[in-house]
């Protein structure tokens, strides 16, 4: 036993318990690694095929945010955007989905959608916040992992992508166009442009605009290029001829149209082998043809007699008689509301005496209905009482009509209605 007052050596010593979880602090940790595990298994159970995409431009392509899309579907993700090893693309890498993986072919296309927001196009102004979109168009041919996308989606689908080259030479100032910009015939699309350029010839010292475009077979339902060539001479032939245009008129985008032009001038021949064949471009077209009918509006004529206009507008607001006239009206309504207002007291007068004599018939004809009873004997007595009350109805509704038009005593009741 110890001591009084002196601690017990038992009960003051400590034990120590040493446990094999870490504490509460690492149970945040080991839950991310226990997620990233999951994803990774996930992935892994997913499968899927690495791919790489050459861009000339990524358009603000975003990695690690931007989907693949198939039919409205995702089907892959971007994981790397970055420079070509010569500079002058861009190398997109994305995987490719296991269920997707099978459509990846030489046909295969990838375009971005959204890398042009337009206000023409409004499901390409999200693009601005999110970024652009990767397409995936499948096609023909053996399997493949790298691919040359476009900036725009394709117009000619994948089965058809050869067409035939026309060169166009326009009056007017081609600058707008860009290459990918469609060519359209009757509101529909055939073509597109593939090259716009600027010359110069030495020996004539003129400038050109030559044009390219690409016509497809497929979009006019031709067999083929050869085909399409001899359909397009005949249509030649016929008027059809190149236009520049903007939709909407004035201030929207510039592009090429196809239309036939009454009365044209005969077009050269097409050649047979080698050059590109031309395509004979409309006079006029574009902004230049809308300033240059505006310059042929008779613009001085119109403004003398809209000045002519002016001054005999002036000299009727001028003239006496027109003073005359007003002076007259003014008189013809004075007397008016005199007449209006000298019998309207007459006419209170005249509705009061109609109406106490209807009452007077009224009276009337209870005395001789006591009278007469209701026998058969007395019919055409009868009869007469009853064309007195009506006498005296009539009486009454003219009294009230004219309280409600006065003015009937000075025009008659047709003029009153």
């Amino acid at each position: 036993m110890s001591q009084a007052g002196a601690p017990d050596a038992e009960r003051v010593r400590a034990r120590i318990a040493r446990s094999r979880w870490p504490g509460w602090i690492w149970a945040v940790p080991i839950a991310a690694l226990m997620i990233v595990a999951w994803l990774g298994f996930r992935a892994l159970a997913r499968g899927g095929e690495d791919i790489t995409i050459r861009f000339d431009d990524a358009h603000g392509l975003k990695q690690n945010n931007a989907e693949v899309d198939y039919r409205g579907i995702k089907v892959g993700s971007v994981t790397e955007v970055a420079l070509s090893d010569d500079g002058r693309s861009v190398e997109v890498r994305a995987t490719i989905d296991k269920s997707a993986a099978k459509l990846l072919t030489t046909g295969t296309r990838f375009w971005l959608r959204g890398a042009t927001p337009s206000v023409s196009n409004l499901s390409s102004l999200g693009a601005v916040l999110s970024g652009p979109t990767v397409v995936m168009e499948p096609g023909p041919g053996d399997h493949a992992t790298h691919f040359t996308g476009l900036a725009r989606e394709p117009i000619a689908p994948a089965s058809d992508p050869q067409g035939q080259s026309y060169q166009v030479s326009f009056d007017g100032a081609v600058g707008g166009l860009k290459v990918g910009d469609r060519v359209s015939l009757r509101d529909f699309t055939v073509g597109e442009v593939t090259q716009v350029g600027l010359a110069f010839d030495a020996q004539s010292g003129q400038l050109s605009t030559p044009v390219t475009v690409v016509l497809y077979p497929s979009l006019l339902h031709i067999a083929n290029a050869a085909a399409l060539r001899q359909a397009v001479d005949a249509l030649v032939r016929q008027g059809l001829r190149a236009r520049l245009e903007r939709q909407p008129p004035l201030i929207g985008a510039v592009r090429v149209t196809l239309d036939f032009v009454p009365d044209a001038a005969a077009a050269p021949d097409s050649p047979t082998t080698g050059e590109t064949p031309q395509l004979p471009a409309a006079p006029g077209g574009g902004v230049e043809s809308i300033v240059t009918r505006v310059d042929k509006l008779p613009l001085d004529a119109i403004a003398n007699r809209l000045l002519d206009v002016a001054k005999q507008v002036d000299a009727l607001v001028a003239s006496p008689k027109l003073a005359d006239a007003i002076a007259q009206l003014d008189a013809a309504l004075a007397q008016i509301h005199t007449l209006a207002a000298t019998s309207g007291p007459k006419l209170d007068k005249l509705t009061d005496s109609l109406r106490r004599t209807a009452d007077r018939l009224d009276e009337t004809v209870e005395s001789a209905n006591r009278v007469v009873g209701s026998t058969t004997s007395q019919y055409g007595l009868a009869t007469a009482m009853r064309e007195v009350t009506e006498a005296a109805r009539s009486i009454r509704d003219l009294a009230g009509y004219l309280d409600r038009h006065p003015e009937a005593v000075i025009h008659g009741r047709n003029g009153a209605q």
